[in-house]
């Protein structure tokens, strides 16, 4: 991200939500942005994540501009790069654990048999083979937030993007989710951005960038990452 800036009109004023954010984020590393509510996190991400357009300002992913992306190279950007994570899971009630995470290979006109394979893998990768046939509501919250982390990583997205994704948990069922992210990040090699207010959770991460009132206040690699060949 190069001299990000994002401004909002609200009321006839113009507020500043990011203010010339510099960042770099190298493949398969994992890293925490943590703040205080306002800090401009959540925007950061849904800037990276394609959802919103910033006023000014680069971000570059795998050496293309992304901000110069037309809506449908938007479209293919979010679908076959990214995998999203939020708060609230976002699940569909009617349909069990393994449907609802063979929707993204159904949208990428998967057969029936491969979208089911790659839904069967990637909630075993979670710790879910045993609730496959499971609706929401027979699920526990952790267990949700489980089978939405296996929906966004079922296609191999190169960059998971979690917005708070242990927000609605309590301490113990978060603290799991936490290390369930680490063992994607360490076993699957996959780059994971994860904004969150929680110090504590931020602190078991290799990296932890900080912002306050729309700047990177900070930026600390708890341990080396190698840089990618």
């Amino acid at each position: 991200m190069e001299k990000l800036v994002k401004n909002f009109n609200h009321g006839g004023k113009n507020l500043e939500i990011l203010k010339a954010i510099d960042l770099t984020i190298l493949s398969g590393e994992m890293l925490a942005v943590v703040g205080a509510s306002g800090a401009g996190k959540s925007t950061l991400l849904h800037l990276f994540g394609g959802l919103d357009s910033p006023t000014s300002g680069k971000i570059v992913f795998k050496g293309e501009d992304i901000t110069r992306y037309t809506s449908k190279e938007l479209a293919r950007y979010r679908s076959q790069e990214i995998g999203f994570v939020f708060q609230f899971h976002h699940l569909l009630p009617a349909f069990t654990a393994m449907e609802n995470v063979m929707i993204p290979g159904l949208i990428r006109r998967l057969s029936m048999r491969q979208a089911r394979q790659k839904a069967e893998k990637a909630l075993e990768i979670v710790g879910l083979s045993h609730r496959l046939s499971h609706r929401p509501g027979q699920l526990s919250g952790g267990e949700q937030q489980r089978v939405a982390i296996a929906r966004a990583v079922v296609m191999g997205p190169s960059l998971l993007l979690a917005d708070e994704p242990t927000g609605n948990l309590d301490s113990n069922t978060g603290s799991r989710i936490n290390d369930l992210l680490l063992n994607l990040n360490r076993e699957l090699g996959m780059t994971i951005l994860v904004v969150t207010h929680n110090n504590e959770m931020a602190a078991l991460f290799p990296r932890k960038v900080t912002m306050a009132d729309g700047v990177i206040t900070g930026d600390e690699r708890i341990e080396s990452q190698p840089i990618p060949a």
